[in-house]
């Protein structure tokens, strides 16, 4: 007889999501009282409800809810700017350097140290305009329909233009991560025009917020392996496995 009803076992394996972000069928059996085949159909029937995402053998997070960047602007304020004033340490004099549409790279925006000679192409109006606040940097906004969600230009008109530019250092927003898949992207054309940045960057970076840490979202564009840099604030050895292993030096901020 199971130790718990199938209504029970499923709000906790919710709670070790929440808590872990991710879970395996063999490792739940034994202590939530049951079998593997009836952990398996817990998390079929939780994914099915859209409360988690099945990965091989498991489950995994959803990614984090999203809003319009001037609503993710008001999330985890204290956790972006730490991971901001970490990122400045990548910045150099002279560089051409990416910001992605991101509201953790609007905070680092704020940052930028001025007359160092950095050009900043950005396809965020927002990240522009605040970069136009600090005259010492040279601002170049791309062209492109604006998505309201991702806060950004992410069309065919702003991957094309990408094309012109060989960024010293590029940085990427992220919507989630996770250890089997890597980075992925709410919407199809987010994650295109990401790979169009990576492609075009010497040097890559990713400001990952906590919540974002093993969860999913449909489109995959990014694996450790392609990333120069993580910036992070969790001290996980995991993911410092994970990421080093790779050759990606980890940043913790915080």
């Amino acid at each position: 007889m199971d130790k718990y009803s199938p209504e029970e076992r499923r709000l906790l394996i919710l709670d070790l999501l929440a808590a872990h972000h991710k879970v395996m069928a063999a490792e739940l059996a034994e202590p939530l009282g049951t079998t593997e085949a009836t952990i398996r159909r817990d998390l079929r029937y939780l994914a099915d409800e859209g409360r988690c995402k099945r990965i091989h053998g498991g489950a995994i997070s959803l990614s984090p809810q999203t809003g319009t960047l001037t609503e993710r602007s008001t999330q985890h304020v204290a956790q972006k700017q730490a991971l901001a004033v970490a990122a400045l340490s990548l910045v150099k004099p002279n560089q051409l350097i990416f910001l992605d549409a991101s509201s953790t790279h609007l905070l680092l925006a704020s940052l930028m140290p001025e007359h160092q000679g950095l050009t900043v192409v950005t396809n965020s109006p927002a990240i522009a305009c605040r970069l136009l606040e600090r005259p010492g940097i040279r601002t170049i906004l791309l062209g492109g329909e604006q998505d309201p969600l991702v806060g950004g230009a992410v069309d065919i008109t702003a991957a094309e233009t990408i094309k012109k530019f060989r960024f010293d250092l590029g940085f990427l927003g992220v919507c989630a991560w996770s250890s089997d898949l890597g980075f992925s992207a709410v919407h199809y054309q987010d994650s295109e025009f990401k790979r169009r940045v990576a492609e075009r960057s010497g040097s890559l970076a990713v400001l990952c917020n906590d919540d974002k840490l093993e969860s999913l979202a449909s489109y995959p564009y990014l694996h450790a392996a392609d990333l120069d840099y993580l910036i992070c604030t969790r001290q996980d050895p995991a993911l410092l496995k994970a990421f080093e292993g790779e050759g990606c030096t980890v940043i913790t901020a915080g």
